[in-house]
């Protein structure tokens, strides 16, 4: 009676042990498992071929070759052009280094800006004055009478200058008169100067008829970086000038102009190709040697 009670009691324990065997089994499979997890589903590898943004004349690296041998107290100047091939804004700096130093050497970049002017004239009957750089190398200056012209021969001038540069009369009559001014006192003038016979040396300048007014064009080649200029239009049986200070009063200059500034500075609009002049200046003491001038062009 005793060993029934014994077998009775063992049973529970031979229970007990099987259940922790089965539960390793299961943790042991859950594990094998477990490290099999993707962690890492795809990948992709990309190649850019990259270009960069801002080139000097269509490169990275271009070279200006002055004469051999060249004397003090000259000025060189080249023509490049800036590209900016980016669809974003490039703000730039040129910076100039100098093997030897640059002693006695003036490096300058300019570049052309736009030059425009309008207003309306009123002194002696309206008249409509206005500059606009054409964007093909000249400026043009249109006289429009914008109340009914009363005058038999409409007259208009330009003046650049005045008395050091030059000036342009033209009439609607089909003549024109063309003057330089070397000096206060002296005047050599060109009439009947017209657009169809252009005197040489004298190709800078166009001139034309507009419905109740006229139109002189100059190359811009042949004004100076920044000047002075005024005019009148005879539109009205009196000349209505076009001055400053609204005084009617002649050779008061009409307004100060700018078509080309210096620069080291400049952002360069997407897409967009800036011209510009390196020019470099030797002064007349200059000591006797082989300089090499570098700029580089940096993207701020």
């Amino acid at each position: 009676m005793d060993k029934k009670i014994e077998k009775v009691e063992n049973k529970p324990a031979f229970s007990k042990k099987k259940k922790l065997l089965s539960g390793l089994a299961v943790l042991l499979v859950m594990g094998l498992v477990s490290a099999a997890i993707l962690t890492i589903y795809a990948s992709m590898t990309v190649t850019a071929n990259v270009e960069q943004s801002v080139v000097l004349d269509g490169v990275n690296s271009v070279s200006d070759n002055i004469a051999e041998t060249y004397i003090g107290g000259q000025t060189f100047c080249f023509d490049h052009e800036l590209e900016n091939r980016a669809s974003v804004s490039a703000p730039i700096e040129l910076t100039t280094s100098y093997s030897p130093d640059g002693v006695g050497i003036t490096t300058s970049y300019f570049k052309n800006v736009e030059y425009s002017y309008s207003k309306v004239w009123t002194a002696n009957g309206d008249v409509l004055v206005t500059v606009e750089d054409t964007g093909d190398g000249w400026l043009e200056w249109t006289y429009v009478a914008t109340t009914p012209a009363t005058s038999g021969t409409l007259k208009m001038t330009v003046e650049i200058d005045n008395p050091t540069g030059f000036g342009i009369t033209t009439f609607d009559d089909g003549s024109h008169d063309g003057w330089y001014y070397y000096n206060s006192s002296e005047t050599v003038r060109i009439s009947d100067y017209d657009g169809a016979n252009k005197i040489s040396g004298y190709e800078f300048v166009e001139t034309s008829f507009v419905p109740d007014g006229l139109r002189v064009r100059i190359k811009k080649t042949a004004l100076p970086n920044t000047f002075m200029w005024q005019g009148f239009a005879n539109f009205h049986l009196a000349s209505n000038w076009i001055e400053l200070d609204d005084s009617g009063s002649p050779w008061v200059p009409t307004a100060s102009a700018t078509i080309v500034e210096e620069f080291t500075e400049m952002t360069i609009p997407s897409k967009t190709v800036v011209p510009f002049k390196s020019c470099y200046e030797f002064d007349i003491a200059i000591a006797t040697n082989n300089y090499t001038i570098t700029t580089d062009v940096e993207v701020n």
